[in-house]
């Protein structure tokens, strides 16, 4: 690919130093990754007098010069966003843009130079509504103002242009990015701002609250990217969601962004992606309680239990009150019973080790009691404690033959008491709330443990489905559930009903599903290859990667690795283009062997074949073509699904990253990466690369078809590279 040209260097910087004794020492960014990081980083909004400015002694600072510089560079350096007020490209108010920068930004560095009115007047906003996320700077103070004079603040150097001092540039891009980075990664408890310091009783603003609709243009983005991923979940592009998220630069809605392609994830069953988004907003926001109990959650899913454990038994530490929490906690205990005893072939043999593992049972029970006990309008944490407490009297009254033990008693003796105030719950909560679906499917649980009658069950899930319209996670979770009490043949004949009623409507949602799908998209196919390679050297090209005279043992090489991969119809091909070379060979082999095809192309077809098709000798553009129309393909053009390329994005890089996730959402054990890559460059985010570290840490296969061991190079002077 295109892409393929940009080498991408990892120089590190030195370690970071510490600004207070909670602060870990990290490595930031090099000042080339981050350049080439997709948005979504933290932001950084510098505040700072504009143009030529004379200070109180005399001297000229040029400001424009040192942002440009030294403030800029070092903030990329340090992994943020930066900008400033006069940045600003957008259609909008420029002042109640500005003070949605100031108030919602993660960090805001302040330049304290000179005594300018406005520098000092945000300073004053931003002290008063954060509590952290704050540093100063300043060049040729002998002082600084009394008020905040005692507030730590970092020093550079100007020459005498009143620009960044050329000797000391690089020690005070150093400084700044490290106080930066350190300052954003110290202890969240940790406050930066004076007055938070003075008043302890005060409390930090909501962020949310801090929104003015009358900042138009801050919050263009925030509609657009709505509508966008609207679009793209009422088509399950998945892969657009990923991308536009990843994208996203607004402060404010990077939580609300992350929160939202997780759930999307969640609602696919696809754990493993879901996890790395919640794990990507810790990054943001290290003490976000809900990413925190997502991500157990997700642990949890892919049968980490200790990991998901520690971080909720951690998280309660802190919040010991936080209901969600301790639900979670429950559930993950629920689960390591269930794993002690499902997968036993023999009923009776199961029964007796789900007794056994009855210990894990209490622990879920007594977990979920205690989240309910402090507040009884969360009614998730009461219909799981019921549920389980009925599975634990069953399991004592069938196998423990009745047990004396007074644990055993105290569940069962309170089981009448937690049905009456489950059921209270709940029906208040119906009448509260007549639409929502969560309360009504808990009835029809709340009916399998208590219904006189089958029936009963039947009508409490039927009023479920009038509300349930099409929500398959809603309706495999209380499945999950059903399943777990037919497993231990609990009242049998109650949770039949039951799954009867739910799973027929399952049923009916996946008929009209496959009936209004396009072909390509009816199941999931059996494996997924999705292919990241170089074109054809073009004539100006000064190394040779793929010469010309290569295509014959690419395209044998291609042929060999899908026939090894035991690649045909079904299965489903992803390319990020349709470029002369790598490209065109694997799609047509792909096309052979009548498979479905997905192509994404950053451009539309005249502009792309200009770029990636065009260039060489040979009918490549007549391929192209061929590829394009045929009916086994699918075309995603970027501008069209994504939206406008963001500023400094590499358009090629950003097409390889959408390629790359709208094919992960199928499962990571299907995806079969195959590269043909020389090794060098690359490693940027969207490069081959980072394709492949992607791919491998989380557990996918790849096959690298590296073109440094063709037998082309060993052939005569002809084939022979120039060094390498």
């Amino acid at each position: 690919m295109p892409n393929q040209n940009i080498i991408h260097q990892n120089n590190s910087t030195p370690e970071e130093e510490s600004v207070s004794q909670n602060s870990q020492e990290v490595v930031s960014p090099s000042p080339s990754e981050a350049s080439h990081a997709p948005q979504g980083l933290p932001h950084a909004f510098v505040v700072m007098p504009f143009g030529k400015k004379q200070a109180p002694d005399g001297h000229w600072i040029d400001f424009n010069h040192i942002y440009q510089e030294l403030i800029k560079p070092a903030l990329i350096t340090a992994g943020f966003e930066p900008f400033r007020a006069d940045e600003e490209t957008v259609s909008g108010d420029i002042l109640t843009d500005m003070f949605q920068e100031l108030l919602l930004a993660d960090l805001v560095i302040a330049d304290l130079s000179i005594d300018n009115a406005n520098v000092f007047y945000e300073l004053g906003v931003r002290h008063a509504l954060r509590k952290r996320g704050l540093i100063h700077i300043q060049s040729g103070r002998a002082y600084m103002p009394f008020d905040i004079f005692n507030v730590r603040t970092l020093p550079y150097h100007c020459d005498e242009h009143g620009q960044s001092d050329p000797q000391f540039r690089e020690q005070d891009k150093s400084a700044i990015a490290k106080m930066a980075h350190a300052t954003w990664k110290s202890d969240h408890n940790r406050i930066h701002s004076p007055i938070f310091n003075l008043l302890d009783g005060l409390s930090e603003p909501d962020r949310k609250t801090l929104r003015t609709p009358l900042a138009v243009g801050y919050w263009d983005e925030y509609n657009n990217w709505q509508q966008r991923v609207a679009i793209a979940q009422r088509q399950d592009r998945i892969g657009d969601i990923l991308l536009l998220t990843e994208e996203v630069s607004n402060p404010l809605i990077k939580t609300e962004a992350i929160a939202k392609a997780g759930a999307a994830l969640r609602n696919l069953g696809n754990y493993p992606l879901a996890l790395k988004q919640y794990l990507i907003g810790l990054k943001l926001e290290p003490s976000n309680s809900g990413f925190r109990c997502e991500s157990a959650f997700h642990l949890s899913r892919l049968k980490r239990y200790d990991e998901a454990v520690v971080q909720l038994e951690s998280l309660l530490r802190n919040e010991p009150h936080n209901i969600e929490a301790i639900s979670y906690l429950g559930h993950i205990y629920k689960e390591i019973w269930k794993q002690r005893w499902v997968r036993i072939s023999k009923q009776p043999e199961r029964l007796q080790k789900a007794y056994d593992s009855a210990h894990l049972l209490q622990k879920a029970i007594e977990t979920y009691l205690q989240a309910y006990r402090l507040d009884q309008n969360h009614y998730y944490s009461g219909i799981n404690a019921l549920t389980l407490s009925a599975l634990f009297k069953y399991l004592v009254e069938h196998i423990g033959h009745n047990s004396s033990d007074p644990d055993e008693k105290a569940i069962k003796q309170q089981l009448t008491s937690l049905s009456g105030a489950v059921q209270f719950s709940l029906e208040s909560a119906a009448n509260l709330d007549t639409n929502n679906f969560w309360v009504f499917l808990s009835l029809g649980d709340l009916a399998v443990c208590t219904a006189r009658n089958p029936q009963q069950v039947t009508r409490a899930y039927k009023k479920a489905l009038n509300l349930l319209w099409n929500n398959k996670f809603a309706l495999n979770s209380s499945l999950e559930s059903l399943r777990l009490s037919e497993s231990l043949n609990f009242r049998p004949e109650y949770v039949n009903a039951g799954i009867k009623v739910l799973q027929e409507e399952l049923n009916r949602i996946e008929y009209q599903e496959q009936a209004i799908a396009s072909p390509q998209t009816t199941e999931k196919p059996p494996q997924v290859f999705l292919f990241s390679g170089h074109m054809i050297d073009s004539p100006t090209r000064s190394e040779p990667r793929f010469p010309p005279g290569m295509e014959d043992e690419v395209q044998q090489k291609i042929e060999e690795v899908l026939d090894q991969l035991q690649a045909n119809a079904g299965d489903l091909a992803i390319a990020a283009g349709i470029a002369c070379g790598g490209d065109i060979l694997f799609l047509e082999a792909c096309l052979k062997r009548q498979l479905k095809v997905a192509a994404y192309l950053p451009f539309e077809p005249g502009e792309f074949i200009k770029q990636s098709v065009g260039f060489v000798e040979g009918n490549w553009v007549e391929r192209f073509y061929k590829i394009k129309n045929h009916p086994q393909v699918e075309l995603h053009f970027q501008h069209e699904q994504v939206g406008a390329l963001p500023v400094g994005v590499d358009p090629f890089e950003r097409n390889n990253r959408w390629a790359l996730y709208s094919s992960l959402v199928y499962g990571i054990e299907r995806i079969r990466l195959i590269v043909l890559w020389d090794g060098k460059g690359g490693d940027g985010p969207g490069g081959t690369g980072d394709m492949v570290k992607q791919v491998r840490q989380l557990g996918g296969i790849v096959e690298h078809l590296d073109t440094n061991k063709f037998d082309y190079w060993n052939r005569d002077k002809k084939g022979s590279r120039k060094q390498i």
